[in-house]
């Protein structure tokens, strides 16, 4: 791995202005160790150490099938446009790389026919008249896309539009469909099972891992392969959590009847109109009475019993569908097993007598989770003989190989071979008071407006909640004198694009911009985080983890709360600098970091870079005048 990594080596010959990085050679060389002998691996690579080249490569000269699995779309596309290109290059050969995606993520050729879409006459099958406008303007991509893949399509449809074009997981026949021979799923998955690496996310390695069972000798969504190497492996506990849960959402259960509908006017008998009514009815209602405004509302039984009435409803109704499309034929009867399907998730979120699963309300829909995945996930994947490597650069090694039950696995970390010291500047400022003190917010929105007038607008201003996102976006960007962007004005790349290219312009966003995202130059000079980012103290499973630690005589704050909340610090941190020639300042308005004890482990997990705490520092790194900022 050195000479392949080195000057001179096969990657300098591939790649013009390839730098080589000796952290880069010895990652690839872990990667290459653990894929050899068959041993777990845990790393940790900084920004810029080029971990995707680090894995693809001996992944590639390892003969073995590797699937590489993402927590984003984005990191997807990267892997399939530049980096496995790269590594062919430098390989001299040719590479066979599929990308696999959930069903869901596919054009349905049966569902274009029973809509009779592309003769035009369902217009009055489209749920809204924006439905409709947005189907012709696929048209052309509908009748001509070769992959069917929802990635190609010019504009993000909306979710009702889409759900009736797409295949879903819940209705399609796999094998046993008409269109069986021309699925865009189908093609996806026979490209996938001739190809050496398998691109895919982690919801869908989940979903394989489900379907193949315990032993792993199942039939699963993606093919038989000898090692995964999970990217972005910081967030694979919530991915596990996620798909080993389940969901009761009113937009679920229209989707549910929908397809009643569309199956029973295929088959040509009449629909269960009743039950279906019913199950909207009551439906709306059981969500209705146990949905928060926002956020999410843990379910105790004090919360659930005004309700219970409602929900007992709804599991009846649901029921009552089953038994009305039983023995109606196959699609029925796979609709009536959905059906009862929800009725259990539903019964899940409303038991409270099994201590390791959370439940809870949200705005349109009830969920639940297991509280630890670590249990499962030692039971379902680490004892396979399948190889894992987890990269990510924050991986926090010790506290994710906890959470996720890894307990066999070699470890390696290695730092950012950037300058961070002459590159960046932290500036903490001790004189803002504390979160949940009534001058906070206006305080936070003065000290905003100051440091973007210092870097002439060129800043991402990261939330830690999406009240702060409001709070700040409307109290300090009315008074910036430059483009002004914010999270849910448009799509997210969109926005990213918009701040890439308006160099002046300043994001505000919270949530999922914390981390992914990557905007080299001079468009983000200022990275400022309003809070460190503590997980909310009423998530629902938050507080059920937290609780599963101290039941087992831990310290729910010193073992997971200030662990979790100093990997999303890094991951905040990471966005500022992203390339050898980016220089910039990341300002974290807490003076906790500064007055609190766990303070220094913050600082300490950061890249050592200068620490400052007066604008004037700023000022000076910014080559502008303190008083600009008046």
């Amino acid at each position: 791995m050195r000479r392949f990594f080195g000057p001179g080596g096969p990657l300098a010959a591939a790649l013009p202005g390839f730098e080589p990085r000796p952290e880069q050679a010895a990652l690839a060389q872990e990667v290459a160790d653990a894929l050899e002998r068959g041993e777990h691996l845990l790393a940790e690579a900084g920004t810029g150490t080029g971990k995707s080249l680090a894995y693809l490569v001996p992944a590639l000269l390892s003969g073995k099938r590797v699937v590489v699995a993402t927590a984003t779309k984005a990191l997807q596309e990267q892997l399939l446009t530049k980096d496995v290109p790269a590594a062919a290059r430098a390989l001299g050969r040719d590479v066979r790389c599929a990308v696999l995606k959930g069903r869901q993520n596919y054009l349905c050729r049966r569902s274009l026919q029973g809509l009779e879409l592309l003769g035009g006459s369902a217009g009055a099958l489209f749920r809204t008249p924006e439905d409709a406008r947005q189907f012709d303007a696929l048209r052309d991509w509908i009748e001509t896309t070769e992959t069917g893949d929802r990635a190609e399509l010019p504009f993000e449809p909306s979710t009702t539009l889409w759900t009736d074009l797409a295949v879903g997981a819940d209705r399609c026949r796999k094998r046993n469909c008409p269109f069986a021979v021309t699925c865009f799923s189908e093609q996806a998955r026979e490209r996938a099972a001739e190809a050496e690496l398998v691109i895919a996310n982690h919801a869908l390695y989940f979903a394989d891992l489900a379907l193949r069972g315990r032993s792993g000798e199942g039939t699963g969504v993606l093919p038989e392969h000898d090692a995964v190497v999970f990217d972005e492996a910081h967030r694979l506990e919530e991915a596990a959590a996620n798909w080993f849960g389940g969901r009761v959402s009113l937009a679920g259960l229209r989707l549910l009847a929908r397809d009643v509908e569309r199956v029973c006017r295929e088959e040509a008998v009449a629909a269960p109109a009743r039950a279906l009514a019913e199950l909207d009815r009551a439906g709306a209602e059981a969500i209705a009475a146990l949905e928060p405004e926002a956020g999410r509302l843990r379910l105790t039984e004090r919360e659930v019993e005004p309700a219970l009435d409602a929900c007992l409803a709804l599991t009846d109704a649901l029921v009552r569908l089953a038994e009305a499309l039983r023995g109606g034929g196959e699609e029925l009867d796979a609709l009536a097993r959905r059906s009862l399907g929800v009725a259990d998730d539903l019964g899940t979120c409303l038991s409270f007598s099994d201590p390791d699963l959370v439940a809870w309300g949200e705005p349109g829909a009830l969920a639940w989770a297991p509280v630890d995945v670590s249990e499962i996930l030692r039971d379902r994947l680490w004892g396979l003989p399948t190889t894992a490597v987890l990269v990510s650069a924050t991986l926090e090694a010790g506290f994710l190989r906890q959470r996720v039950g890894l307990d066999e696995a070699r470890e390696a970390a290695f730092a950012s071979p950037f300058d961070f010291r002459g590159q960046a500047l932290l500036y903490v400022p001790s004189h803002l008071p504390e979160p949940r003190t009534p001058r906070y917010y206006g305080a936070l929105a003065d000290e905003v407006v100051a440091l973007c007038r210092l870097s002439r607008g060129r800043a991402l201003v990261l939330t830690s909640s999406y009240r702060a996102l409001d709070e700040l976006a409307e109290r300090a960007g009315s008074r910036l004198p430059y483009t002004v962007l914010c999270q849910g004005g448009a799509p997210r790349e969109r926005l990213l694009e918009e701040f890439r290219e308006d160099v002046d312009s300043v994001l505000f966003a919270t949530s999922t911009f914390w981390q992914g995202i990557d905007v080299q130059g001079e468009s983000l000079s200022l990275l400022v985080i309003d809070k460190l980012p503590f997980g909310a103290p009423g998530d629902p499973l938050v507080e059920a983890r937290c609780e599963r630690i101290a039941s087992r005589g831990g310290d729910w704050f010193a073992d997971y709360s200030l662990p979790s909340a100093v990997l999303q610090l890094r991951q905040g941190f990471g966005r500022l600098i992203r390339g050898h020639d980016d220089r910039g300042v990341v300002a974290i308005l807490d003076a906790r970091l500064r007055t609190r004890a766990y303070g220094p482990r913050f600082l300490a997990a950061l890249p050592p870079c200068p620490l400052v705490g007066g604008i004037d520092d700023v000022a000076g790194f910014f080559g502008a005048s303190a008083r600009a900022s008046a």
